[in-house]
């Protein structure tokens, strides 16, 4: 059994302090809370691809390779569907104006939905944009004359760096799910 085996097995084993029942008015704070902080998330992303999205249509005039324009063009594309998929995926809705279990049920909803989102981050934020990146990268090389690793392998780190972001962003919310879903399981 390793170190890492024996942390876990503490971890899981400590005893959890009885949980209260969350107040009406704090349930819907929290709620507020994670939709504003869902909102600047998308505003922040949707501003990031815009500039990148314009960067590489600058690209796209300016580098003389068909492959390099292409794959800029296509990193473009990638963007607009990345953030169509954002805005389907991961916006925030408006809370109920009811009070008691159906906001709970509701914010219980909205943590999954985007933990899902998150969790699944490869394939709706990062594949879109692979295939520009590849071909934009492929032309390049091209243009320089000479093949070099480094651009791709960066570019791969990137890409997992983000995936690993926002998996570990999901097990957070997955850990607050969990909670509240201990909540309900002691309240009366």
């Amino acid at each position: 059994m390793s170190l890492d085996d024996d942390a876990g097995l503490l971890w899981r084993e400590q005893a959890v302090p009885a949980l209260q029942p969350l107040p009406t008015d704090e349930l819907a704070a929290q709620s507020q809370q994670l939709r504003h902080k869902v909102g600047r998330r998308n505003r922040r992303e949707t501003v990031a691809a815009g500039l990148v999205a314009v960067v590489f249509l600058a690209y796209a005039w300016v580098f003389p390779h068909w492959l390099t324009k292409l794959g800029a063009l296509l990193n473009v594309a990638g963007m607009g569907v990345m953030l169509w998929q954002l805005q389907r995926r991961a916006s925030a809705r408006p809370q109920p104006e009811s009070l008691g279990a159906s906001r709970l049920q509701f914010h219980r909803a909205e943590l999954a939905r985007q933990r899902d989102a998150l969790g699944a981050v490869w394939r709706w934020y990062v594949a879109p944009v692979v295939p520009g990146l590849v071909l934009f990268l492929c032309g390049r090389q091209i243009e320089n004359g000479h093949w070099q690793a480094w651009p791709f392998v960066i570019t791969a780190l990137v890409m997992a760096g983000v995936v690993w972001i926002n998996r570990r962003a999901a097990r957070q919310l997955q850990r607050e799910i969990d909670a509240l879903d201990q909540l309900t399981k002691e309240t009366p």
